[in-house]
Parts: structure tokens; C-alpha cells; sequence
């Protein structure tokens, strides 16, 4: 089995790219990316915007979280073979989100409950600054069980300012103190995503640069990458598996900046981690990264298990999580869309009812002149008969002749005669003489066309000096004022202006 994490900077967006860009779909992007479960960050994207295509892929089943403050910003999802069938499903890493009175506006979906242990209350009165809902109202992450392993998929907030540290900060030790209780109640923990925090000075591109632009004494002393250093071993409890098997490997970065273009040099850093717990080092037979993978300032990062049974449990049921896209009640045909009004289907069903011009029968050949010479003249004494005044009128505006439109019939459908015409007048063609002569006077009037157009499109002759009978020499006037610009010929030994 195998895990990937990718921060793709816009799932609506990433389709533009190598090698999904050609079919430009979800399924063919997920099966370029070759893994069991896909988990992704920042996708960017609201419930309101999200299409069919992107919940429902085939052979994958998508969870989601959207940020609830801005719009476009944040937010992650997990693909899954649909193969896999998680135990439960949170959203959010406070548990705020995940309680039985919580209610969701999916009607085929049961509400979710947290499976917290701990006194997770007072942690956030007492070490956090930030209220909880404000910790997961970005859509940062999701917590997933599979029966073996619980899985968090989780976007780190970045330190844009200096009034976002403290969120930053709390959000850390919200996940780590959610590690803590996962490890406490004997599940093991699977972490990944976009830390947005470097680990050891191998994963940076010039350590000493960011410790002078930061004012640091050492290259651990930012408060994130302290965090980082606790939660990895030897000092913490998780194991970064990329690092485990590539130890002393440089430049095996995940991130680069994109306004300086730095990814073809390598000018990056690595802040996509796979971490595991120590009793689930061993099922783990390698890690890496993808640099290949384009579409983003982040490149996936994946890890391959060798014993899938011991790590997944399928779950006896399907899912009804609320953050599985099949459970959206616009994806599951119990709330209509504006836009399925407009779909394929409706175009088509109002094209057919649009009136009979469209649905044209066949033409039926003329008959021969016998046929309509022996008919009956039953019909002949009625169409006298009906020929009144009215009737005339009528019959003469709809046999005139419409030069300025061609009916449908007209444009596409000919009658046996008028295509029996058509061959003769081409056969009468091809039966005339051709005259040699006429043919050579109209090739020797093209040639004269020709170069007389020809000679009028040639340049102009330069000039000879009169004096000495040579080609005189162009030359442009440099000096500022109303000449300058202008072309002259002179001659090409001495002044002479000619």
C-alpha cells in the first residue's frame, strides 16, 4: 500500500498540467499519482464550488474539509480506494467539530463523534490563546481510522505575521496533543502533510541565511522547528520515514518559491513529512519524494507498506460520514442543482419537441410520367373544385419562390431529377474539347501579372556619384534636431552629397 501527501496549491487548478492535462480529469490525475490513499492540502476550493468530477472519482472515494472563514483558502481531502473503507471519519483537530449534537445538512449521513480520551477542555482553556472553533474553522484537518492505524491529514498554519503566531503555535500543540491521546488509548498514528516547519538544517537550502534572517542564535531556536524536533525521534514519538531511508541525502526538498523561479535550481526546503509511531517503522519498506509531480510549489512526498492487513481493517460498512462527497446530498440526487437543468440531456429533449422542420421525412423520388398520366382524376376535379379566390392567394405566396432563405429540405436533400441534371451537365463538360492554345495565353497572362506585380514591390536602386561613377554610400543623420532620422546618399570616398 502506499501513502501520498501533496500540498497542490488548488485542486481546481491542477488539471492544467503533466502528464493529467491531456484528459484533464480527477480520475487520471489520482492514477498519475499512484497510491492508495492520497492526501491532500490546501485544495482551495468551497462546498459550493465543488463539481461532480471532483467528488465523485471513479474507484476512489474523496473526503473533504472547506474553510469556513474564507473563501478559496485552505482546506484538505483524502482520497481512498474505494477498496478502503474507514472505521470513522473526524474533521478538525480540537474535536469541536465531531459531536453528536453537531448537525450536518447531509440528509443520508450520520453525525460525527470524537473519540477523545483525555481532558481536552482543559488543555485548550489552559495552554491555548486561541478559541477552538477558530483553530478549525480554516479546514486544516481531517482524522481518519482504519482500523489498524489512525491517519491525520493536516495543513499547518504558516507564520504570516506576527499576530498569526499564536494561532500557529496553538494549532501545533493541538496536534501533538492529539498524537498523545491516539498513542494513550493504543492506536497507532500515521501524520501527514505540509508542517510548514523545517527540521534539521539538511532540509534547508542555506540554513545560515535563515538564521541570520531571522535573528537566531541556532537553527532550531524558531519556535515550529523546536516543536518539530520534539515530535520526531530520537526525542519524540513519530519516525520521518523519507528521512529514515534517504538519511544523508541533500536537497531532497518539497517546496520552493515560485515568485523566484527557484524550483530548476533546487532553492527549496522540505515541510512535507510523513511521520509514523515507532511500532509502525517496521511495516514501512520505503519513502521518497516526487519532484517529477508538477502543478504546485510542493512536490508529493510517499511512503510503501509491506503488510497492508496489519495497518487497514475495512470497516464492515460503507461509510456515512458527512465529509465523503458520495454522502453530499447535491451528489447524491436528493438536492436539485440550477445547473442539472441546463445539462445535456434537457438540451436534447428541447431540441426534439422544437416542431416537425427539424424531423424531416425522407424524400420520396418523382414518378414517372405514365403514373401520373393513368391516376384517377377524382383528385384532379377536388383540387378544381377547392380552387376559390382564397385559395389561389394562399397557394401563390407559398409557391413563390424564397431567394433570400433555403429551407432545410432545399440545402441538404435533392431530388432524383435534379441530381440526374447535375450528371448530365458534368458529363457535357467533360465531353467538350480542350483548346492547347487557350490554355498557354492564359499561363503567359499569369506570368506578366506576376512580374509586373513583382517589380513594383523591388527596392530602389542606389544611387551612382556623378563624379566618380561609383555606388554612392546610405548614411543617417544621428545629430538632435528636425533631421535626425534621416537617410541620405553620399558619395563613398569623400563628401560629395549627390
Amino acid at each position: 500500500m502506499r501513502i501520498l501527501t501533496w500540498n497542490i496549491n488548488g485542486l481546481s487548478t491542477v488539471l492544467n498540467y503533466h502528464p493529467w492535462c491531456e484528459k484533464k480529469t480527477y480520475e487520471a490525475l489520482l492514477n498519475a499519482l499512484d497510491a492508495d490513499i492520497i492526501c491532500l492540502q490546501e485544495i482551495k476550493c468551497q462546498r459550493s464550488r465543488m463539481t461532480r468530477a471532483m467528488a465523485l472519482v471513479p474507484g476512489y472515494d474523496g473526503y473533504f474539509s472547506f474553510s469556513k472563514t474564507k473563501l478559496g483558502y485552505s482546506g484538505v481531502a483524502i482520497y481512498v480506494k474505494d477498496s478502503i473503507q474507514p472505521h470513522w471519519v473526524e474533521e478538525g483537530i480540537t474535536g469541536i467539530l465531531n459531536t453528536t449534537t453537531t448537525t450536518t445538512s447531509n440528509s443520508n449521513s450520520t453525525p460525527m463523534t470524537t473519540h477523545i480520551k483525555g481532558d481536552i477542555d482543559t488543555f485548550l482553556a489552559t495552554r491555548c490563546v486561541t478559541d477552538a472553533g477558530a483553530l478549525d474553522a480554516e479546514g486544516r484537518c481531517i482524522i481518519m481510522d482504519l482500523g489498524g492505524c489512525v491517519l491525520l491529514n493536516v495543513y499547518f498554519p504558516n507564520e504570516t505575521n506576527d499576530g498569526r503566531r499564536d494561532f500557529k503555535m496553538d494549532y501545533h500543540a493541538c496536534v501533538r496533543w492529539r498524537i498523545d491521546d491516539f498513542l494513550l488509548q493504543g492506536k497507532q498514528v500515521i501524520l501527514v502533510g505540509d508542517t510548514n516547519a523545517v527540521h534539521e538544517r539538511i532540509d534547508h537550502c542555506d540554513p545560515e541565511q535563515s538564521i541570520r534572517e531571522h535573528g537566531l542564535k541556532d537553527f532550531k531556536d524558531l519556535p515550529q522547528r523546536r516543536w518539530m524536533d520534539q515530535l520526531v525521534a530520537p526525542k519524540g514519538p513519530l519516525v520521518d520515514v523519507c528521512r529514515k531511508y534517504h538519511p544523508g541525502r541533500k536537497g531532497m526538498f518539497t517546496c520552493w518559491n515560485q515568485r523566484l523561479n527557484a524550483r530548476p535550481s533546487n532553492y527549496g526546503t522540505r515541510i512535507d513529512y510523513i511521520l509514523v509511531s515507532r511500532q509502525l517503522e517496521p511495516y514501512f519498506q520505503f519513502a521518497d519524494i516526487r519532484p517529477d509531480i508538477l502543478g504546485s510549489d510542493h512536490c508529493p512526498a510517499y511512503a510503501d507498506t509491506a503488510n497492508d492487513d496489519d495497518l487497514i481493517y475495512p470497516a464492515p460498512c460503507k461509510s456515512t460520514s458527512p465529509l465523503l462527497g458520495a454522502n453530499f446530498d447535491e451528489f447524491s440526487n436528493r438536492q436539485k442543482k440550477i445547473s442539472m437543468f441546463f445539462s445535456a440531456k434537457a438540451a436534447t429533449a428541447t431540441t426534439t419537441i422544437s416542431g416537425n422542420e427539424a424531423m424531416l421525412a425522407p424524400v420520396q423520388p418523382s414518378p414517372p410520367p405514365s403514373i401520373l398520366s393513368s391516376a384517377p382524376t377524382d383528385n384532379v376535379v377536388q383540387r378544381s373544385a377547392s380552387t376559390t379566390p382564397k385559395a389561389r392567394q394562399k397557394r401563390a405566396r407559398s409557391e413563390t419562390p424564397q431567394k433570400s432563405q433555403k429551407t432545410l429540405r432545399s440545402s441538404f436533400f435533392k431530388c432524383s431529377s435534379d441530381v440526374i441534371g447535375d450528371k448530365e451537365e458534368q458529363r457535357e463538360k467533360e465531353e467538350d474539347p480542350i483548346d492547347i492554345s487557350v490554355l498557354v495565353a492564359e499561363a503567359k497572362e499569369k506570368q506578366e501579372a506576376k512580374h509586373a506585380w513583382s517589380s513594383l514591390f523591388q527596392a530602389n536602386r542606389v544611387p551612382v556619384c556623378s563624379v566618380h561613377n561609383e555606388p554612392c554610400k546610405l548614411k543617417t543623420v544621428t545629430k538632435k534636431g528636425p533631421n535626425q532620422g534621416r537617410q541620405f546618399y553620399c558619395c563613398s570616398r569623400s563628401g560629395y552629397i549627390n
